[in-house]
Formats: structure tokens, sequence, C-alpha cells
């Protein structure tokens, strides 16, 4: 049970990373804005703070957390609150390896994230694509398939999993995912980022 509640706690922290802005009014998009244009700003955008909730829903079980995620290129620090109803959880990582304080527990350490999900569930899950994906954009590297409203991802397929996009909040030149919803099997992710911070 320690094990699986832990590897939960890794898998909201990780969805966490679907870093924004405080949502604001939605305006809408210039006309001259291109997917292209859009895929390039969001590529570039790799410093920012990030406080929402994410929803994990299993087929007997659901869990909820409170997040703040700060990403500083490639490091990342990540506080959970109240999630599966007890304590919370501090999450660092970088290049090197990733470190999981979970309240009342030794800390749990590995070489990277997915060394730490297969050790502790049994199986994969898409993290480095996952970071991408919370930006709007498909990651590079592997086949996807996506739609497009108004240039920006509707649904996007990708390594076997389905991403949906809900609801986007824009500020200055950013469009960023306020709401997206992410699939496989039984396995159903809600995100929903409700305050951003561009780091510069």
């Amino acid at each position: 049970m320690r094990r699986f509640r832990i590897a939960l706690i890794f898998l909201v922290t990780l969805l966490g990373g679907c870093s924004l802005i405080p949502p604001q009014q939605q305006h809408p998009l210039p006309t001259e804005d291109s997917w292209l244009a859009h895929q390039q700003r969001q590529l570039a955008l790799d410093n920012w703070n990030m406080s929402g909730k994410i929803g994990i829903r299993l087929p007997q079980k659901n869990h909820n957390a409170n997040i703040h995620w700060q990403q500083l290129s490639g490091h990342y620090a990540i506080e959970l609150t109240g999630p599966f109803g007890q304590g919370g959880a501090k999450i660092e990582g970088n290049g090197n390896g990733i470190i999981v304080n979970v309240a009342g527990e030794e800390p749990v350490w590995a070489d990277s994230p997915e060394q730490l999900m297969d050790r502790t569930l049994g199986w994969q899950f898409p993290v480095r694509e996952m970071l991408y994906w919370v930006r709007g954009i498909p990651a590079p590297g592997s086949p996807y398939n996506q739609t497009l409203v108004g240039n920006r991802l509707d649904n996007l397929s990708q390594k076997n999993w389905q991403i949906k996009y809900l609801r986007y909040s824009q500020q200055n030149e950013y469009s960023l995912p306020e709401k997206l919803i992410i699939s496989q099997n039984d396995l159903r992710i809600t995100i929903i980022a409700k305050q951003w911070q561009i780091l510069p």
C-alpha cells in the first residue's frame, strides 16, 4: 500500500507540471497567430510557478490533491497538500535524480522519474511527454494525431494516451491549457491550473 501511495503521489506530482499563468479573461487569439508560432513559444517556456488541482480516477478509487509546482529549466520543486486525505509531499528533481518526501515516511530516491514509476508501480508513464502536453503541444520525437481549434490543441493522441484540452487562458503572448484530461484505458487524470506565473 505504501508503494502504491508513493507512486500515486509521484504521478500527481508529474501531472501537476501543467504550469500556467493566473487564469484571466479569455480573449480571441490573433488571426495571425499560427499553430507553429504557438508551438515555438511553448517550447521556450521553461521557467514558471503553477498552483492548481489534480485528480486521478481509477476504476475503484479517486484521488485529489492541491499542487504547487516550480520549474526552473531542468530543476523542479513540487509541493502537494491534502493528497489522498493524508499529509503532504515534497518532490525535487533534476537530470541527476528525483527525491520524494512523504509526510511520516522515509524519503524515496531514484535516478529518474521513469525508474521511480517502474519501481513502485511496475509500469511506465510518459513523464517526458507530459512536460510538453501540459504546455499544450505534442512531445517531439514520437508520432501523434491531433485536432486543432483556433490553432490550439483540442485533442491529442500520442504514445497510446489521449489528451483532451477543455479550456485555455490567455496572458500576454501565452495561450496555456487551463483544464485538460489525460486518459488511457481505465486511468483518467484531470488537471486544473488555477494560477500561473511566468518567471524570467
